[in-house]
């Protein structure tokens, strides 16, 4: 039997042990984000911040919107997340105000008995934009939020939780600035839905979009900022909301978050935001480098060990929203990964050679030019189609009619697609000696003022129907977009097939009434061809080249990319197409299996059925009869 001083010292023990597992060095720190790349980035350097002081993290990063996070910690199933005050004060059911200490001040008081706290500020307000395009801002004559209430109509792109905010929405400020006629159109919360708020600015569609004034697309697209002239919008200043046990369980805590404190401008998480939702790099990526940069953490901490997937375009690829787009999917095939996007006059064969893994391309891209007309490439497969870009031919309002009539043509730098499809065009026409193509970096613009100097006769451009460069440039009537209807009714697309006519609507550009046919080819992503393919596998024909130090995107990377980019077209069947999407065909041998004793017993079955006819067959005995000599 056990004495009692023994079970007395095991019980000591148990004790000893279960509080040394409830100490501070076993203790996580549970870090939660909403679901866009500020809160990401933030929620990041509190979790780097915390594990350099060696506090446990378990990441929750994003975790959901501001109801559903708010929730879970006051629910204790996080610890802390960033918070704004404003948003704060919206929630706790308080009227918000653009006084920020006073905001902090009530916002403190109202969580304190929730066992909440806001720590030190970052250093930054992140207030709502409503934001315009300069050209759309100045046909409406808008400069300031309340100029919107005197258009007719407006229509807006926000996000969801922009129209469900109970307190400065987007019906509360309608509300307030007496703004009526709206309608609005609304996308997802995060940087998709961004994408989507701007590309309605950009082709056109809608008129105001709602953003934040840290959101790195505001000067990487030169829209404009409303100014809210009746401040309704309160102020928005983040910090860390955690919750008071979490400090008092992890005495390093507050300390390590004093350390944010004052740390990050407006400008500063404006450039973070751009790296993540432009430039598809990782949040965990974007705080180590920014922590780093400010001394707060050792400089090799920077990159916080991503591994780099290059990737390539052609010269004319930039860093628009649909690269954006596309470079955002591709991580997601490469979790853990940032991206380094470069270009190339040869994007497939840098592809080929195994400098880079994946490639932003049109169909072009993937044959040459040769003698006879395109020769397919045969060293990448296209596994994912961004969209599609359409040739447009812009000359002066008085000048040729058409392509042919042109003795001078401006284009892209050589290699990119501008440059490329004007090559075949010509080509196919028969007066590729007969026009000069000037290769140019210079900017659409300045490559339409060349023209009206004489310098050329026309540029030609690959842009994506509703360009707003091009719309811009549109603008002056000096311009107008000439009709290739030369290509469809001449049949060249028998050889050039991955060229497809195409139609510019009527009234898509400023001063444009009539349709513009046009061509256009697919833009896709590449990936290296898992073989180089002998000639005439793919199209007119083939020019293989050493691609053994390519490594091809796989299977489940190309799942993910494209789940990423949602719902797409079919890639043209006039493109080499990666092995993942081709439909496997299980033949089925319905031939019967040969075996030697089988057939054996086949055989004397049949013999035995044979002579069992053979004996059924002979007459019966009773119909015999004798012979009548006998």
């Amino acid at each position: 039997m056990i004495s009692k001083q023994t079970k007395t010292l095991v019980a000591i023990l148990l004790c000893s042990l279960l509080a040394a597992c409830g100490g501070e060095d076993r203790k996580s720190l549970r870090v939660g984000a909403k679901p866009f790349a500020e809160s990401m980035i933030l929620a990041e350097m509190i979790a780097q911040m915390a594990e350099a002081e060696g506090i446990p993290v378990e990441r929750s990063i994003p975790f959901g919107l501001t109801p559903k996070i708010m929730e879970a910690v006051k629910q204790d199933v996080l610890d802390i997340y960033p918070e704004y005050n404003g948003t704060s004060l919206t929630f706790l059911g308080q009227a918000p105000t653009s006084d920020g200490e006073a905001s902090t001040a009530a916002v403190e008081k109202l969580f304190k008995p929730l066992g909440l706290e806001l720590t030190g500020k970052f250093g930054f307000s992140n207030d709502y934009a409503m934001v315009m395009t300069r050209e759309r801002a100045k046909d409406l004559g808008v400069s300031n939020i309340g100029d919107l209430a005197n258009a007719a109509s407006i229509r807006y792109a926000v996000d969801d939780d922009f129209v469900q905010r109970p307190a400065d929405g987007l019906q509360q400020m309608n509300r307030r600035y007496g703004i009526t006629g709206s309608s609005v159109a609304t996308y997802p919360v995060g940087t998709e839905g961004k994408d989507k708020i701007v590309s309605a600015l950009l082709d056109g569609t809608a008129d105001v979009g709602e953003l934040f004034m840290t959101d790195g697309q505001i000067a990487e697209y030169d829209l404009v900022v409303l100014a809210d002239n009746l401040s309704f919008f309160p102020v928005y200043e983040v910090a860390p909301l955690v919750r008071s046990d979490a400090l008092a369980n992890l005495k390093s805590l507050r300390a390590t978050l004093e350390k944010l404190a004052g740390k990050i401008s407006a400008a500063d998480m404006q450039a973070m935001n751009k790296a993540v939702d432009l430039d598809a790099q990782s949040a965990a990526s974007v705080a180590a480098n920014f922590l780093a940069s400010r001394g707060l953490l050792p400089e090799d901490a920077r990159g916080s060990g991503a591994a780099k997937i290059a990737v390539i375009g052609d010269p004319g690829v930039t860093r628009g929203i649909d690269t954006a787009r596309a470079l955002r999917a591709i991580r997601s095939g490469y979790a853990g990964s940032d991206l380094d996007l470069g270009n190339s006059e040869s994007p497939l064969e840098t592809l080929a050679a195994g400098e880079a893994r994946v490639a932003i391309v049109g169909a072009e891209a993937f044959y040459r030019l040769g003698d006879d007309g395109p020769v397919a490439k045969g060293v990448a497969e296209a596994f994912a189609v961004l969209g599609y870009k359409s040739a447009h031919l812009v000359g002066l309002a008085n000048g040729a009619d058409s392509i042919t009539a042109m003795s001078t043509i401006a284009t892209g730098p050589k290699g990119s697609g501008s440059a490329q499809v004007l090559g075949m065009l010509l080509h196919s026409f028969g007066i590729a000696d007969k026009v000069e193509v000037l290769h140019s970096d210079d900017s659409p613009r300045a490559q339409l003022l060349a023209m009206t100097k004489g310098n050329h006769d026309g540029v030609f451009l690959m842009a994506p129907s509703k360009d707003r460069s091009i719309a811009t440039l549109m603008r002056n009537s000096f311009y107008k977009l000439v009709d290739l209807n030369e290509w469809a009714a001449g049949g060249h697309t028998a050889k050039f097939s991955f060229i497809r006519p195409a139609t510019i609507p009527a009234n898509t550009y400023p001063s444009q009434s009539s349709p513009v046919t046009t061509v256009s080819t697919q833009f896709v992503l590449a990936s290296p061809a898992k073989s180089v393919q002998t000639a005439g596998e793919v199209g007119p024909g083939t020019a293989g080249i050493d691609s053994s130090a390519a490594i091809p995107v796989s299977a489940s990377a190309v799942e993910s990319i494209r789940e990423a980019l949602g719902a797409m077209d079919v890639i043209d069947p006039a493109i080499p197409v990666h092995g993942s999407l081709v439909p496997e065909i299980t033949v089925v041998d319905k031939s019967l299996p040969f075996s030697a004793d089988i057939s054996i017993i086949n055989i004397l079955m049949i013999v035995f059925t044979v002579w069992v006819i053979y004996l059924v067959s002979l007459p019966s005995p009773r119909d015999f009869k004798m012979p009548e000599d006998l």
